[in-house]
């Protein structure tokens, strides 16, 4: 039995090439059909939640940088150049330098001018980078008389204390406190 071959018309032709046919080559009706545009909206679809993964984790990785805080008086270097023992009084310091961190506890011929530098990262505790502390000392007439960076092994951190002082009184509860003037006469003048 002979197979039955159909002929080929243009019809069939156009049909089957139509794939081959540039974009915009092609009629309006193809290029906006309903399976196109289906396809489409599938394809944004899909493109969203990688879009939104993609964002998550840049904002993630971006969050994961370090803070670096910088606290403390920072000294120019030219400025504490200048400062030469013997010549300059605390009045040139202080226009020199600036005001002091702090000043010694037991005498005030010595002043502390200290800064550090720290990076804390995500949750965990701030780390130490660089600490600078610099002694200037003075005479009992009020010139220099020493400018010195104290070592990192003299810098000692200190432990804030948080207990609280008691009082003397009663400790009212909240309700104690709302309700405890009901029943009270108002004081007459």
């Amino acid at each position: 039995m002979p197979y039955f071959i159909p002929s080929l018309t243009a019809l069939h032709a156009k049909r089957i090439f139509a794939l081959l046919v540039s974009y915009k080559l092609q009629s309006a009706e193809r290029r906006y059909n309903i399976v196109t545009m289906i396809g489409f909206a599938t394809y944004r679809r899909r493109i969203g939640p990688i879009l939104a993964v993609a964002m998550a984790t840049a904002l993630n990785i971006a969050g994961c940088a370090p803070e670096v805080n910088v606290r403390g008086h920072v000294l120019n270097p030219d400025s504490l150049a200048q400062i030469k023992p013997g010549l300059q009084t605390r009045d040139q310091v202080l226009d020199l330098l600036g005001s002091p961190s702090s000043i010694g506890t037991f005498e005030d011929t010595r002043w502390y001018y200290i800064s550090r530098r720290t990076e804390h990262l995500a949750f965990y505790e701030p780390e130490v980078m660089e600490a600078h502390v610099v002694m200037v000392e003075f005479d009992t007439a009020g010139f220099v008389k020493d400018v010195a960076h104290l070592p990192d092994e003299d810098i000692r951190e200190v432990e804030i204390v948080e207990r609280k002082t008691p009082t003397k009184g009663r400790e009212l509860g909240f309700l104690q406190q709302i309700l405890g003037n009901i029943g009270m006469r108002a004081v007459s003048e």
